[in-house]
């Protein structure tokens, strides 16, 4: 894999995800709406990676990694640096997430991702969204794909 870019987004990363809808009842008919947080904490994730887009959005094969590290005032030692196992849930802080990244031509589409890395974890010394995108090469199929193949076989 060859590293294209890497980034850092700091400050403690917002719970709040795109999943997160309103709804209301118009003369009987649900409309469901983006709520008023999330748009702001979209708006702050867009602030952010406005400046991060390369002259060319990136194409796939692509590996993304994505580690959101967050920090609480009650953070006991023994939770410090430990992997985070509650809200939000990962799955829906990287679908938002990733979707501001095609809305900002960071990559093409997000159909070009490849190979999905993800963690959330605990971590007083510094928070904040560290991202890195990698272009996947032809060998790296021998790698990540065929070296299961000694494992079902």
């Amino acid at each position: 894999m060859k590293l294209l870019n890497e980034f850092v987004i700091k400050g403690s990363p917002s719970t709040v995800t795109a999943q997160q809808k309103g709804l209301k009842i118009i003369r009987g008919t649900p409309i469901f709406y983006e709520k008023p947080e999330v748009t702001k904490a979209k708006n702050l994730i867009k602030s952010e990676l406005i400046f991060k887009a390369p002259e060319e959005p990136y194409e796939g094969p692509l590996c993304v990694r994505i580690m959101w590290l967050f920090d609480k005032k009650t953070l006991t030692k023994k939770e410090n640096k430990t992997f985070k196992v509650s809200y939000p849930d990962l799955d829906n802080m990287a679908k938002g997430f990733l979707d501001i990244c095609t809305e900002l031509h960071i990559w093409k589409d997000d159909n070009c991702i490849s190979k999905l890395e993800l963690e959330k974890a605990w971590c007083r010394e510094f928070q904040g969204t560290f991202v890195q995108i990698w272009q996947m090469e032809e060998h790296d199929f021998d790698i990540y794909v065929l070296g299961w193949r000694d494992r079902v076989t």
